[in-house]
């Protein structure tokens, strides 16, 4: 595949040194202090134990954050979230998916994952070739072959998982090879192939000490048992062969015996320093890798920065969060009030699973801490200024306590807007939340609401307890293990910050239940996408239509008391029309991404596009 993967030749010295600035601060012997960077050479780059490690790190960039691509990576594409078509950088992709109209021409612009990890594997690739014969020690060598096994296993998994099958290349090409004619592998070899990789990856970094951020065994046994569960899941499994659900067992067993146990709360779990009690892997930023762009903050942040709000989240995900009784708030039709909940759509946001108030920013919710300059303070998500009075409000729309007793700064009277104080978007902060909500999660609100030069607290979680707790839940639910799995799925549910009743069903609604639950617990973890393909689930969620959410909310400020920092909030839910539109799932080719047509017209058409695309 003659392609910008594949262009840069073997002896590109540049390319070989990109990750020794990631260190070479800490660096006092050895190669830096003999002779400059832009003279090292090849061979110093792989005879030298300390810039080899320094290699292997960069590769780790290999492994797609959640955010990729775009802040928020695919959950927008799900029943969870819609994105901000103005502001999201993937917003034309996402548009042409939702429409049913993805193609190999146009597929790029939705992500570019294929040339991405592929560029990556061609790293793993040129360190085994100039590893084979080292004079490393093995005891130092063995832990850096063991990651660049799990990282080119975690690429081709990756790869798998939105085309199926695709080429299994364990070399890297020059600009002197005379044939890039490369077809495809099938999906069953693509999966063996990383299976193969996780086994040596386990073998080589057995007996190594674990290190938080720092590729180890476990996360090794992880990715196996990760890999197992989606070949045997309906997608790739459609006869459901039960053999392969044994496999995904013992092997998901395994991970959980590894000594890992719950973090207690669920809030900090993705904030620094890594949760090694539950935190498998986990990716965290320091001031030489700080997030791209100015990360989660700048495009979650409530309102967003700069009319940047990026996604928001729908009224289906927040009905999935069920009351602290264990009810859901509403019918499965999501409009009629459940009666059993003791849910009221007027205080919609008492008495609700814990980990809502963590997952959702709502009207009405904070205070929060807004490291903001000059207004730095306690505030709720409603403070920026309501600047644009609609002459549709109805009195009483001013509140009549002037000052905020906690910091002394005047309170505006939130209430002008009218048709929503905050949803509709009057001003710079407010404009962007079409549905009502944003998310909260990955939230750092100890630092500045956005900054380039800010080293912001959120860590990218790659694999922790409760997803294999989930993960063999699901497992028991098709071995026919029913008790089994509602075991493994309460343990979430018994969180010590969590704490929600046992679920007890069974059947069909067993089996709603834990994917309610996946949904709940693993969102923006790069889960919900990849769980409704692999489970062929799509229809009805990918589709989603209407999205729901709020479409308007006011305030009455009668009755209010001195100090009162909202007045009575009024809410109305109803379709969302300025989503982007959903039309009807197009068929069971979208469960795969077509391949870009370019790369197979590199492959001198040697790669054979995805049904359904041609």
């Amino acid at each position: 595949m003659k392609n910008t993967i594949f262009k840069k030749a073997l002896s590109n010295i540049a390319y070989l040194i990109v990750a020794l600035g990631y260190f070479a601060t800490s660096c006092s012997e050895g190669l830096l202090d003999k002779q400059p960077l832009n003279a090292i050479s090849e061979n110093d780059v792989f005879k030298d134990a300390t810039f080899l490690q320094s290699y292997v790190y960069n590769a780790y960039n290999g492994m797609r954050p959640h955010w990729s691509p775009g802040t928020g990576g695919f959950i927008a594409l799900t029943d969870l979230a819609i994105a901000q078509s103005e502001t999201h950088n993937r917003a034309s992709g996402i548009r042409e998916y939702l429409e049913g109209n993805i193609n190999p021409d146009n597929i790029t612009a939705l992500t570019d994952i294929w040339n991405y990890q592929y560029d990556y594997i061609r790293r793993v690739n040129i360190f085994f070739e100039n590893t084979e014969s080292s004079d490393i020690d093995p005891e130092a060598l063995d832990p850096m072959k063991g990651e660049m096994h799990f990282l080119r296993a975690w690429m081709y998994f990756d790869l798998s998982r939105h085309f199926g099958g695709v080429p299994l290349i364990t070399k890297s090409f020059t600009l002197n090879d005379a044939s890039f004619d490369v077809s495809r592998n099938t999906y069953d070899e693509v999966a063996e192939f990383v299976l193969e990789e996780c086994n040596k990856a386990i073998e080589l970094l057995d007996g190594t000490s674990p290190s938080p951020g720092k590729i180890s065994k476990a996360a090794a046994m992880g990715l196996k048992a990760r890999m197992l569960l989606y070949m045997a899941s309906p997608l790739n499994n459609p006869s459901n062969e039960q053999t392969k659900w044994e496999a995904a067992e013992a092997a998901t067993k395994a991970v959980i015996d590894a000594g890992f146990t719950l973090h207690p709360t669920y809030e900090d779990l993705f904030l620094q320093p890594i949760k090694s009690d539950e935190t498998i892997f986990a990716k965290s930023f320091t001031s030489e890798t700080r997030i791209p762009d100015w990360g989660y903050n700048y495009d979650f942040w409530p309102s967003g920065f700069d009319a940047r709000q990026r996604l928001n989240a729908t009224q289906t995900f927040v009905n999935m969060f069920q009351m602290t009784n264990g009810e859901y708030p509403y019918l499965e039709d999501g409009i009629t009030v459940n009666p059993a909940s003791g849910y009221d759509p007027q205080n919609p946001n008492v008495n609700r699973d814990p980990r809502y108030y963590n997952a959702i920013v709502y009207p009405g919710a904070g205070p929060f801490t807004v490291n903001d300059g000059s207004k730095t303070t306690k505030r709720l998500y409603e403070y920026w200024e309501d600047a644009n009075p609609n002459p549709d409000n109805q009195p009483p729309y001013q509140n009549p306590n002037q000052k905020d007793p906690n910091n002394g700064q005047d309170l505006f009277d939130f209430g002008r807007d009218s048709k929503t104080y905050w949803v509709k978007g009057l001003t710079p902060f407010h404009w962007r939340v079409q549905t009502g909500y944003t998310f909260k999660k990955l939230l750092d609100f100890s630092g500045p609401r956005a900054s380039f030069d800010y080293d912001y607290n959120q860590m990218v979680v790659f694999m922790r307890l409760a997803e294999f707790y989930l993960n063999y839940a699901e497992i028991q639910i098709a071995l026919g293990n029913e008790a089994l799995a509602r075991e493994y799925i309460n343990k979430v549910r018994k969180r010590a910050s969590v704490n929600m009743p046992d679920i007890t069903s069974t059947g069909a609604e067993l089996l709603r239940e834990y994917r309610n639950e996946r949904a709940v617990e693993l969102h923006l973890e790069d889960a919900r996408f990849f769980d409704l393909m692999r489970w062929k689930a799509a229809p009805g969620k990918i589709d989603l239509n209407p999205v729901r959410g709020l479409t308007k909310v006011t305030m009455d400020w009668t009755g209010a008391q001195e100090g009162d920092l909202l007045g009575t909030l009024h809410f109305t839910y109803g379709e969302i029309t300025a989503a982007d539109p959903r039309t009807p799932w197009p068929g069971d080719h979208y469960y795969r991404f077509p391949i870009p047509r370019e790369e197979i017209k590199r492959s001198n058409n040697s790669i054979e596009q995805n049904p359904g695309y041609e």
